[in-house]
């Protein structure tokens, strides 16, 4: 089996949560369960921001930390109800059990995007480098030209991570993102799959049957 990076819905151990409007997205800032209470925090950067909103009632804009020894109601009802008739889907879609309780493992799935403007970004244990990356290109058989015609990234900005020359932030985080969200990968692949020989196009959807 091709190398795998433990980005399991279990590793999580924190949401990131971000406002995002037409052309911007904003860090609202983070929300930890830290010895079986919640803690979330406002960033400084977003309480300076004009014309931003709270993240909810029990989060008012004058103040910057929030407890609560279970999740805060308005985070709460972004999680939909077990009851729902569409909700095994929702967990499928997200390949996590229908039973799983954790509350950051639901807002980082099937409520990552609720009826707010707000997105919930999961946030893991450990950290996704270049190196992860590059271990599982090169597992697949992949050039960096393939790559960057997959998932339309520039091809100089990958040679520049590899290089050392940058960090190459931005990009890693969307490689994440299909790492992690294999039906985001599959998009990807029957949008620009066409770019890349047909063997390697096998070995990419071999590694996502195997991860399932």
């Amino acid at each position: 089996m091709p190398y795998a990076l433990d980005f399991s819905y279990n590793n999580i151990n924190a949401i990131d949560i971000f406002l995002e409007r037409f052309q911007t997205r904003l860090f609202v800032g983070r929300l930890e369960n830290l010895s079986n209470k919640f803690h979330f925090s406002y960033c400084d950067v977003y309480l300076k921001e004009k014309n931003v909103i709270s993240l909810g009632p029990e989060f008012p804009l004058t103040q910057k930390d929030f407890y609560s020894p279970t999740l805060f109601k308005s985070l709460k009802d972004r999680i939909p109800d077990p009851d729902n008739p569409a909700y095994a889907s929702y967990c499928k879609e997200f390949s996590i059990s229908p039973l799983t309780t954790d509350p950051l493992i639901l807002l980082a799935t099937i409520g990552r995007r609720g009826p707010s403007s707000f997105i919930f970004e999961p946030v893991y244990a450990a950290h996704f480098t270049f190196k992860d990356f590059d271990e599982l290109r090169k597992s697949l058989e992949l050039s960096l030209q393939d790559v960057a015609l997959l998932f339309d990234v520039s091809l100089s900005i990958l040679q520049k991570i590899k290089a050392g020359d940058s960090s190459g932030k931005e990009v890693l985080k969307r490689l994440q993102l299909y790492y992690l969200f294999k039906d985001t990968l599959m998009f990807q692949i029957k949008c620009n799959g066409k770019f890349l020989h047909s063997d390697k196009i096998a070995r990419i959807l071999q590694w996502v049957h195997a991860a399932e």
